[in-house]
Formats: structure tokens, C-alpha cells, sequence
């Protein structure tokens, strides 16, 4: 039961020693699945693998995963599912007083079958079922105290009588351990207690599993492990059983090459049974719980854990590792440089190094590093604060500038380069252990990117302002022509790429390439290269100019390697899982370390694959239809599916996780550049074509299609009315709409003649209504012409009238002449001035002219109304009277009577209305009024 003090101390030594030669080991990645992903319970009490799929115990439910989607299933008593075991297609699972399976309906659909239904319900009152088993023609579902066992359709009941706890099928038999018992073994369906193993009565035996054909190691939660080769009983005498009492062994699950320790306090541990050599896999280093309560290993090399929060998965022969698994925090990863077996990484908080004993910082760094360049023995630096080389991991300036975004050596000029940074363009010169620093003369803004065309001509990119094409001095130090017409040739001036590829200079913008032509001195579209990417010409580069492979980043976020540029078939994508919403957007980087190690910038991490393993371990698999639903409604799998156009048709498929197999589809036998990528596993069809459509689903690895596929046939049916019954609904169309025209026709040849009639009364109304208009219209001309004589009556009259009245105040006036020229002889002065009152009343009689303004207004009813509105507030009552008098065109010498003046009063009048009415000297007043 003990080993001696001499191995006590021997395998702490090598204890010590593993630890020391684990230490800088790479871990490979681990792919976390949370609630957000399955939408279901946070812990996950069991997990088992079976066609592909993964299979989870879950707080409350079963889930399955199918490498692309989760799907969860409820237990008709809705309880947690405490164990979960997939036996022969079937899904075994055990909750609280319920056990049983589940199979594939024809839809692909899940459906559960209660198996604890017959047996009495007091043999599995308070019981939940924590392990199920396959021995022999049995399965055994395992509870705290009793054991089920089904087999033949029929269900038999053992109790021990004990708390049972660990069990498992090892080497064709079935162990089982009871507490302050021992281990027993099931034999024909009896239980049968084995002497041996009382000595583990007193511990907690979590796990038994077989090491080899002939021994079975033993796990218990606190108190190591233990081989019993079904006579003798021993500690297991390995360094590598400390951690198992260290940290609460829960699960260990055995392969050929590897042991796996699943810890309550510590995760897992990965030990490697022909190298001897572990590591492990926590939260410091990606895990997202340190709880596993559940492991599967499977064919392809990926370890399932079920933890106390979540699901994770690990391809334990890894290609692709992270750089910083214990999580520090590094911030954004800017550039890398790999020297001496180390990873120098630029990032925003300063210069990491990561090697094999983990990630150290590069004191003096602190800040936002841009740019790393390897210069033979050391580092150059481009810093938001200056410009550094690191030499022997030590930080030492070399210039003030500031901001170098890109460090280029001038060909033909060794130790010479050139660097874009925040201020324009810097010379620098190596000489010896020294730098010089020159700032470049005739440029003044931001260069983020600097790629030369020949000598003494290159192309810069502005940090956001596009792209010049600038001329050097012979020697380098001063720019002596920005050519700035290029940047009207792009979409969008912002974030143009510059590259140079296969000898030209070509741009990325907007989801295009184009290319400099130096014949035309022109930017045009990038051809060749939009022919050589095909349907991935969205892509850019993100790893350094003539560097092979190269690898690719497409504007929906994803990542593929081409070992050779020109060829597709050399194409192969990255799993998205492993740098999903990790790239640096528009910073992305990648470096090229060797033809088996690519090195990719994420936050706060450097993803390492190997392009060589990834390619070599890409086997297609054929992609497996697990749904297809017609609007919504699961269908059966293996029938014809008929399908009207307006229906829609979703399939949802599958190939492994982390397969690196792209799913594809096409709607007939074509060329393979008519497949289309299904990026989720959905396939979303709608409107096809009447008739028979075959769906064909593939993988595709390396950009090549694989001969292993799918083909669904789907029949869209012709519309009923495109049918025999359609035919003779036409039919009964057309003779109802022959009989509706005819009946038509003929109501309208009635409406029709009816019409006529009415026509011909109506014309025969508004011949009538015309001859009326042209009674009226003769008798309006006569009626017109007796106005017009009885006007010229009343005018001639009116005109008489004046006449008379100056005839009148003209013998009136004379008359008062003669009185005043006989005044001396008068002797009776009362009568006398009696009779000159009575002349001068007559003469300016307001009587006569009321008569006159009355006859006047009715030949010129509006003579004076619109004489006022035209000339408001000016005109006296005398000037209305000397206008009327105009108006009827009579001379000065006949209105001095009517007015009792002179003529030259009358003259002096007409001056001062002509000044009232505002008349130039060129109008006549006469005319004026006539008008009025």
C-alpha cells in the first residue's frame, strides 16, 4: 500500500521534473460552449459521443450538437438529466425516478421512451440515475443504491445495501464500488464483493477504467489512484497520482495514448502515456470551469469535458496553439517577430516575449508598438513614443521619431532602410552597433504603408487619406515629386491597402483589387488577380509581400492559406473557432515562421498553426443531414419531398466539429464553381423551378470538392390550375366569359341604341337651344342697337343740354353786364339788386347741374367712381365738374359759361387737374378721360 522514503523522493523529483518540462509545452486550443451557445442549463452533469454528434447531461435537459448547431430536448417530467450514454444509436439518459432512451424519428427529430415505466414506482421513489453502462446484451443504469438493468425487454432491480459509487465496464467485466465495502463485480447478474479491494471500503472510488488487457486503474476523489490486475491491489506508483489527491479526481477517461484526469478544483489533465509527459488545461489558461463533471474522447482526437458551467472541446492532437494560454493580458497583437526560437510580440501595451518558459514583458516598452523588423541581431521597434531596437531582450532608443508604422530596406543598399511613421518618411543607416536617423525632406503627413516600385520610386499609403506614388532624391533623402492624382481612382480614400504582388503594385478597397499600369499611368482593375482568388477576391493578405504561403482575410471575417498563389487547389480555409472576433480590424498580421508554423495577431493572443498538419488531417467527411423542415414543419429524411413554389425548404447539415470541411450546395450536377457555401449549416430554398430539383450537398477541403455527398430530390409541383382540372377550369372560364361577352355584347347593343335615341333628342335639344341662342343673340344686337340710339339721343341731348345751359349763363352773364353798366341810373337800388341776386343765381344755378351730373352719370354710370378710385382724396368737386366737361369734349370757351369762369380760368383749371391726375406733358387730357 506504501512505497518506500528512496521512491517517495525519487518521484518527487520527477514530479518537480515534469512540472519543470511541462511547463513551456504548447496547449492546444480550447473551444468553449456556454448557455448563450445551447440556450439551456449552466452545468452539464454528462457527456457521450455517437454519429458524429455529442450528446450532453444537462441541468435541464438533454442537448445534442452536431458540430455546427445545438438542439435541446425536454424530459417529459422536465427534470435534469444526470447521466447520458449512446448505446447502439440510442440514447440512453437517467434523471430524478426516471430512466430511458431516446431514437431518431424519420424527421431526424428525437423522441424519448420511458424505460423506468415498468418497473414499480417504489423502486426508483427518491432515486436519480448517475451512471449508464453497456455490458453484454444489458444496460445498466446506476443509481446511488440500486442498480437497473435492462435487458430482454425487461427491467431487474439490485440492491446491494450500500451507497454505490464509481462503475464502469473494464475488460469485459462490470465493477461497481460500495461504500465501506469494497469493489464488486457484477457476475451473472449478481453482485459479487472482491476481497482484494476492501482495502478502498473507506474511500471514494469516482472512476474504474482499463490500462491495459490485463489491469484496471482505479481513481478515487482524494486519495490517488490505484492498478488491480484482478489479484493484487497497489497504489499506482506515478509522480502523476499526487495530482489526483491534489485536486479532487472526478473522471478519468482512458485512450490508447493518452489518460485524462478530470478534477473538480483544476480541470483536466492531459497525460501522454508514451512520453510521460502532461499538461494542464484550466481557467488560467482557457478553460471556461475548473469543474469537470464529465469527459468523452473520440476517433478524431477531440476530448469533450462537461463542466459545472458549460461545455468545452479539445483537439488533443492539435495543429494549431496559442502563444499565450495562460491568459495574460497583453492587449492587441500589432506584429510578431520570431528570433532564437522566441515570439516577439508587438503590442498596445509594449513588447512581450513568449517562449518556453511562458510570456515575459520587455521592461521599458510600455506603450503602443506598431512595427517590429528584424535587423540581424536585433529588433527595431516602431513606438507611439520613438523608435527602439531590442538587443539581447533589452530596450534601447535609436531615434525621437516617432509613430513607424512600416520599416522597409532600400534594395541595392545594405543596413538602409525606410521608415513610415506619424510625420512622413525617416532614413536610417546602420552602422556598425549604431543607427542614424535622417528625416526624409518634401513629405509631411502620416505614411502607414510604404511599398517600393523600382528604385527611387515608391508608393505610400496615408494613414487615412489614400495613396501618393512619390520620387526619391539619388540619395534618399529628400522626395522630389508626390504624385496625388491616384486617390480619385478609389471608392473610398480611407484604409486603401498597399501591397505588392508578383511584381505590381495592386490596392485593396471596397471589396476590390485593382492594379498600377506603368504603360498608361493609370490604376486599374487588378484582373489576373481577381481571375487567380476566383470567388474569394474580397480577400486580402495579411501576412508580408513574396512570402508563401499567404495567408488571406475575406471581408465576412474569415480566414484561408495559399500555399502557392496561383493555384486553388493549394487553397484551405482556417476553423473560424479558432480566431472568431479575435482579429485586429484593419490591423490584421500574420508572419510566415516556416513551411510548418503560421503565426496570426489576435487580441491578446497569437494563434500558431501549422499549415502542413491542417492540410495533411483535413479528410473530407460527407456531410450528414440531421433536419428539413417545409415552412416550418420537420419532414421525413428518406422521401421524395413534393413541395409547392411559394413553400420554403430548409435543410440543416453537418460535418464534424473543427473538421475543416466546408459545406456546399448546388441545384444540379454543374461545375463545381456552382456550389455555394453554407456557412451555418442552413440550407434556405423558396421558388424552384416545377419539376424535379436534386439538391446536392458536399464538403469541400482545400477548395476542392469531395466525391462524398448528399443528393436530396425535391419535387415542386405544378400548380392545380396547371393540371387536368386546371384545363377544365379554363374551360368553364372561357364559356362563361363567351357567354358573359355575348350576354354583354348584346345589353350593350341595346345601351347602345338607347344612346342613339337620347343622342338624337339631345342634339336635337341643343339644335333647338341654338336657334334660341340665335333669337336672343339678334335680339341682344338689336336691343344693343337701340341703346347705342338712345345713348347718342341721351348724349346729343346731354350736349344740348350743355349748350343750352352755357347758352343760358352766357345770356344771363350779358344780361348782368347791361344791369351793371346802367347801375348809375338805376333809382330804385333795392330792386335792382334784387334782380343782379336773381341772375347770379340762376347763372350758377346747383340745380342745372344736378340735372346735368344726373343725365351724365347715366350714360357714364362709372365715370366718377373710377375717376376717384384711380385718383383717391385729390380731386374737388369743381375738378369733377371740369372732367365731366372734357369728357363730353367741349372746348374751354364752352365751359367757362357752365362754370362761370374765364377761359383763361378754365385754361389755368386744366393745368392744375392735369398736375392732379399726374398727366406728363406728352398725354392728352381729353384722350385721358375718354378712357376713364
Amino acid at each position: 500500500m506504501f512505497v518506500s522514503k528512496f521512491y517517495k523522493v525519487f518521484y518527487s523529483v520527477w514530479l518537480f521534473l515534469s512540472f519543470f518540462m511541462v511547463n513551456g509545452q504548447h496547449r492546444p486550443p480550447i473551444h468553449n460552449f456556454n448557455v448563450h451557445d445551447y440556450e439551456a442549463g449552466i452545468q452539464n452533469w454528462g457527456i457521450t459521443y455517437g454519429d458524429n454528434n455529442i450528446y450532453v447531461a444537462n441541468n435541464e435537459g438533454l442537448l445534442e450538437f452536431d458540430g455546427i448547431q445545438w438542439r435541446f430536448y425536454e424530459l417529459p417530467n422536465k427534470t435534469i438529466v444526470r447521466s447520458v450514454a449512446y448505446i447502439d444509436k440510442k440514447i440512453y439518459t437517467g434523471s430524478y425516478e426516471e430512466f430511458g432512451y431516446w431514437e431518431k424519428t424519420s424527421t431526424g427529430q428525437l423522441k424519448y421512451y420511458s424505460l423506468s415505466e415498468k418497473i414499480e414506482a417504489k423502486n426508483i421513489e427518491t432515486e436519480s440515475i448517475w451512471g449508464i453502462y453497456q455490458y453484454k446484451d444489458a444496460i445498466i443504469f446506476k443509481s446511488f443504491s440500486s442498480l437497473f438493468i435492462y435487458r430482454n425487454g425487461k427491467i431487474e432491480v439490485i440492491k446491494p445495501g450500500t451507497t454505490i459509487m464509481g462503475a464502469n465496464v473494464a475488460n469485459g467485466h462490470f465493477y461497481v464500488f460500495g461504500r465501506e465495502k469494497g469493489i464488486y463485480e457484477l457476475v451473472d447478474f449478481h453482485l459479487i464483493l472482491l476481497k482484494e479491494t476492501e482495502a478502498l471500503k473507506n474511500y471514494k472510488v469516482q472512476t474504474v477504467n482499463a490500462i491495459s488487457s490485463n489491469e484496471v486503474l482505479i481513481g478515487t476523489s482524494l486519495n490517488g489512484c490505484f492498478i488491480w490486475d484482478g489479484k493484487l491491489l497497489r497504489p499506482w506508483n506515478h509522480p502523476f497520482n499526487a495530482i489526483s489527491k491534489q485536486n479532487q479526481l472526478n473522471k478519468i477517461t482512458i485512450s490508447k495514448d493518452f489518460i485524462f484526469m478530470g478534477t473538480i478544483k483544476n480541470g483536466v489533465y492531459v497525460f501522454n502515456i508514451k512520453s510521460q509527459r502532461y499538461y494542464n488545461l484550466n481557467v488560467q489558461n482557457g478553460l471556461q470551469n475548473n469543474t469537470v463533471l464529465g469527459s468523452v474522447f473520440n476517433e478524431r482526437g477531440m476530448l469533450w469535458l462537461s463542466l459545472d458551467n458549460g461545455v468545452s472541446a479539445i483537439p488533443i492532437h492539435f495543429n494549431a496553439y496559442y502563444l499565450n494560454p495562460s491568459k495574460e493580458d497583453i492587449g492587441g497583437v500589432y506584429d510578431m517577430v520570431v528570433y532564437n526560437g522566441d515570439t516577439y510580440i508587438a503590442t498596445n501595451t509594449g513588447v512581450y516575449v513568449s517562449g518556453d518558459n511562458g510570456i515575459s514583458f520587455i521592461d521599458g516598452s510600455q506603450g503602443h508598438i506598431w512595427d517590429l523588423t528584424l535587423v540581424g541581431d536585433v529588433i527595431v521597434c516602431g513606438h507611439n513614443l520613438g523608435t527602439y531596437q531590442i538587443k539581447n531582450k533589452k530596450w534601447e532608443s535609436i531615434s525621437p521619431q516617432n509613430g513607424g508604422y512600416v520599416f522597409r530596406e532600400i534594395k541595392g543598399r545594405p543596413d538602409t532602410y525606410v521608415q513610415g511613421n506619424y510625420s512622413g518618411l525617416t532614413l536610417y543607416t546602420k552602422r556598425d552597433n549604431s543607427w542614424e536617423a535622417i528625416n526624409i525632406e518634401g513629405i509631411d503627413f502620416p505614411v502607414k504603408r510604404l511599398v517600393f516600385e523600382k528604385d527611387h520610386i515608391a508608393w505610400v499609403a496615408h494613414a487615412y487619406k489614400g495613396v501618393f506614388r512619390i520620387h526619391f532624391s539619388e540619395d534618399y533623402k529628400k522626395i522630389t515629386k508626390i504624385e496625388k492624382q491616384y486617390t480619385k481612382d478609389f471608392a473610398n480614400s480611407y484604409m486603401i491597402k498597399l501591397f505588392k504582388i508578383e511584381g505590381q503594385i495592386a490596392f485593396y478597397n471596397e471589396k476590390e483589387w485593382l492594379v498600377y499600369n506603368p504603360l498608361e499611368e493609370k490604376i486599374v482593375p487588378f484582373e489576373s488577380l481577381n481571375t487567380i482568388l476566383g470567388k474569394d477576391k474580397d480577400a486580402y493578405p495579411i501576412t508580408d509581400q513574396d512570402i508563401e504561403p499567404i495567408v488571406f482575410k475575406k471581408s465576412d471575417g474569415t480566414l484561408f492559406v495559399r500555399e502557392d498563389l496561383n493555384s486553388r487547389d493549394s487553397q484551405f480555409y482556417l476553423p473560424l473557432r479558432y480566431y472568431n472576433n479575435r482579429l485586429l480590424k484593419n490591423d490584421e498580421k500574420a508572419i510566415v515562421v516556416n513551411d510548418s508554423l503560421i503565426q496570426i495577431a489576435l487580441y491578446n493572443d497569437i494563434l500558431a498553426i501549422n499549415p502542413q498538419k491542417i492540410t495533411a488531417g483535413s479528410a473530407p467527411f460527407k456531410p450528414k443531414i440531421n433536419r428539413i423542415l417545409k415552412n416550418g414543419t420537420p419532414q421525413p429524411l428518406d422521401t421524395v419531398f413534393s413541395l409547392k413554389q411559394r413553400d420554403t425548404i430548409i435543410v440543416e447539415t453537418s460535418v464534424p466539429f473543427l473538421s475543416n470541411n466546408t459545406i456546399v450546395y448546388s441545384l444540379s450536377d454543374d461545375v463545381e464553381t456552382d456550389y455555394r457555401k453554407v456557412p451555418n449549416g442552413k440550407i434556405m430554398l423558396t421558388n424552384l423551378p416545377f419539376g424535379e430539383t436534386k439538391l446536392n450537398i458536399n464538403s469541400m477541403v482545400k477548395a476542392k470538392i469531395s466525391n462524398l455527398g448528399v443528393s436530396i430530390p425535391i419535387q415542386t409541383k405544378k400548380p392545380w390550375y396547371m393540371g387536368v382540372w386546371g384545363i377544365i377550369l379554363l374551360m368553364v372560364i372561357l364559356a362563361a366569359l363567351t357567354f358573359f361577352v355575348v350576354t354583354i355584347n348584346k345589353y350593350m347593343l341595346i345601351r347602345h341604341k338607347k344612346y342613339l335615341e337620347d343622342q338624337f333628342e339631345h342634339e336635337k335639344e341643343l339644335n333647338r337651344k341654338e336657334e334660341a341662342l340665335r333669337h336672343e343673340k339678334k335680339l341682344n344686337e338689336l336691343q344693343k342697337k337701340q341703346h347705342d340710339l338712345e345713348l347718342k339721343g341721351k348724349t346729343k341731348e346731354l350736349a344740348n343740354t350743355a349748350l343750352e345751359m352755357t347758352k343760358k349763363n352766357e345770356i344771363l352773364m350779358k344780361l348782368k353786364d347791361e344791369l351793371l353798366y346802367f347801375k348809375s341810373e338805376i333809382i330804385d337800388k333795392v330792386r335792382y339788386n334784387k334782380l343782379l341776386k336773381s341772375v347770379d343765381r340762376n347763372i350758377n344755378n346747383a340745380n342745372d347741374w344736378e340735372i346735368f351730373e344726373s343725365n351724365f352719370n347715366e350714360i357714364h354710370d362709372s365715370f366718377f367712381k373710377n375717376l376717384l378710385k384711380k385718383h383717391p382724396d385729390v380731386l374737388t368737386s369743381k375738378d369733377l365738374k371740369l372732367c365731366a366737361y372734357l369728357k363730353m369734349n367741349l372746348s374751354s370757351k364752352e365751359i367757362a359759361p357752365l362754370m362761370s369762369i374765364s377761359v383763361r380760368g378754365v385754361e389755368i383749371h386744366r393745368y392744375r387737374l392735369r398736375k392732379k391726375l399726374e398727366l406728363s406733358s406728352e398725354q392728352n387730357i381729353n384722350e385721358y378721360l375718354m378712357n376713364v
